[in-house]
């Protein structure tokens, strides 16, 4: 996932996982399967080496197990089982990337997690968060 950092705030950001309401129509848009109790965040740092493009620029309709970028910092954990919502420790803000690409990979096996994430009341899903001053 990529997401744009927040603009204003200190230099402390963290993943935000927020369920759509229970009985809200919206709940059909997640889809879950399996333990979705410790999915791990990842910050990519590069593009895979056979790709010569920044992480800004990653094309991911073209992306493939062979291409995959590569993986650096471990962000935190997210419990996507978690009510009312999930969150990351705060980790240091990107400083010198307009976006946080990252990966989120299930600790457990036969983890799987799919959603729409669409702008719109109410609204749930991942978010990159900033602290603010």
């Amino acid at each position: 996932m990529r997401f744009p950092l927040p603009i204003s705030g200190l230099n402390a950001c963290a993943i935000f996982w927020q369920p759509p309401p229970e009985f809200s129509a919206r709940s059909k848009d997640v889809t879950t399967k399996g333990d979705i109790s410790e999915v791990e965040i990842w910050q990519l740092i590069a593009p895979s080496l056979t790709v010569s493009t920044s992480m800004d620029e990653l094309d991911y309709d073209t992306l493939s197990y062979s291409t995959l970028p590569v993986r650096g910092e471990l962000l935190g954990v997210l419990d996507l089982a978690e009510k009312p919502n999930s969150t990351t420790v705060e980790f240091a803000c990107p400083s010198d990337a307009e976006s946080l690409t990252v990966e989120m990979r299930c600790q457990r096996v036969a983890c799987h997690v799919s959603f729409m994430q669409i702008v719109m009341a109410p609204s749930f899903g991942f978010q990159l968060v900033r602290r603010k001053e």
